[in-house]
């Protein structure tokens, strides 16, 4: 079929029940691909190999057309770790091949990473060839089940690819309970998504500041691809409010922009803000993500719609504490009045007044003493053992 041969990296790590060692392979987006769920591919296939077994960490040869992709660019560069680039996302004939390549390949398990309905074509009909009759257990590890920006016919073109699924991860109880309405005999286990180590410890405050010329004395932190549905105008439209209650305030917009900019400019242009927010509009490599976090005193994502969010588990990693809005499943992950604030609406008042009170006595620090508690439910190798555990009991059935 062509390409690199195979990638099957043994670790160090002892798996906890050795007759249970598999031969995995986990489909997604890797590097070079960017992005939050391919650095959660790379770090689920490294806690698997740990654990002892093979995990072969397949990728796209063209994950996006270019002129479907909203972004300037997708690969990022550098080296990172190895995965087999073998799938392109517009090839049917492509799609019918890697099948018969993954089913010669005998897996115990074959994973791919369900994020949005554009792949289930893809997906569905890999996993299609990829079976056998009596044999390989097709999973679907999910992020979003039901797309941020739905179109017509994102529910066929997901079930293409489901009706080949024998069992599914979710991360969110909102994601966990839209399968189950679908799909309510389909075996599940929910476990939450985990924290970004990968991005390494928070570096000393005044370092970072240096390094990125902030002088601010407060500094709240919009982290990510900028979506509409991320909701950044909402928090652009409380900034005024936020800056007279906190004139030393400085907000800092950290990330590509996937929707025109223009718009948001204006709103900063209109609220007279500008000298209290830097737009940082370029997609942030690994090695910089500390930072961006180690200068925030916290991060503000008042989210229209969510499942759950990778940026609350980097802010985790990195003790900050975080502001967010009562949907998907973001008020199971950030406890309100202990790692952050849940706000139960976006108005400009109700945000300004979550910024404020972060700043009142020494909420921030005990937050963020906090977060190093919680954040020990957040592991990858709970993750890892929740993946075995679904296995385990589909194969046992």
């Amino acid at each position: 079929m062509g390409g690199p041969k195979p990638v099957s990296i043994e670790l160090e790590g002892k798996a906890d029940r050795g007759e249970g060692r598999m031969k995995i392979a986990l489909i997604g987006p890797a590097h070079p691909y960017r992005g939050g769920i391919a650095h959660h591919s790379t770090m689920l296939s490294t806690y698997l190999r740990k654990r002892g077994h093979q995990v072969d960490l397949i990728t796209f040869t063209r994950q996006y057309p270019a002129f479907l992709y909203p972004g300037k660019f997708q690969e990022e560069s550098g080296d990172g770790p190895p995965a087999e680039r073998m799938i392109d996302s517009m090839n049917p004939f492509n799609w019918v091949s890697v099948g018969w390549e993954l089913r010669r390949r005998e897996y115990d398990v074959i994973a791919f990473r369900f994020w949005l309905p554009l792949f289930g074509p893809a997906f569905g009909t890999i996993a299609r060839f990829a079976r056998r009759k009596g044999g390989k257990q097709i999973m679907a590890v999910i992020d979003n089940f039901i797309s941020h920006e739905r179109r017509p016919g994102d529910l066929l073109l997901t079930k293409y690819f489901f009706r080949y699924c024998t069992m599914a991860m979710t991360q969110s109880s909102s994601v966990e309970k839209s399968l189950r309405e679908v799909y309510p005999t389909l075996p599940q286990v929910m476990s939450p998504h985990p924290t970004y180590e990968n991005f390494g410890a928070a570096i000393p405050r005044d370092q970072a500041r240096a390094k990125l010329g902030v002088t601010a004395p407060k500094v709240i932190l919009f982290f990510g691809f900028v979506r509409e549905y991320k909701g950044l105008h909402r928090l652009l439209a409380a900034m005024p409010v936020i800056v007279s209650r906190v004139p030393d305030i400085h907000l800092y917009v950290v990330g590509e922009f996937f929707d025109s900019p223009e718009p948001y400019l204006a709103q900063i242009r209109d609220g007279e803000v500008g000298d209290h927010i830097t737009i940082h509009d370029a997609y942030v490599s690994n090695e910089e993500v500390a930072d961006w976090f180690s200068i925030a005193d916290m991060v503000v994502m008042p989210y229209v719609s969510a499942t759950n969010s990778g940026i609350v588990m980097i802010a985790y990693n990195f003790g900050i504490p975080a502001i967010v809005t009562d949907v998907g499943s973001l008020s199971e992950v950030v406890l309100d009045d202990q790692t952050g604030f849940v706000l139960a609406d976006a108005a400009p008042e109700t945000i300004a007044s979550a910024v404020e009170r972060m700043y009142q006595g020494d909420t921030i620090e005990r937050f963020s003493r906090t977060i190093a508690d919680e954040r020990k439910k957040y592991t990858w190798d709970t993750f890892a053992e929740a993946f075995e555990k679904l296995v385990e009991r589909v194969r046992s059935r």
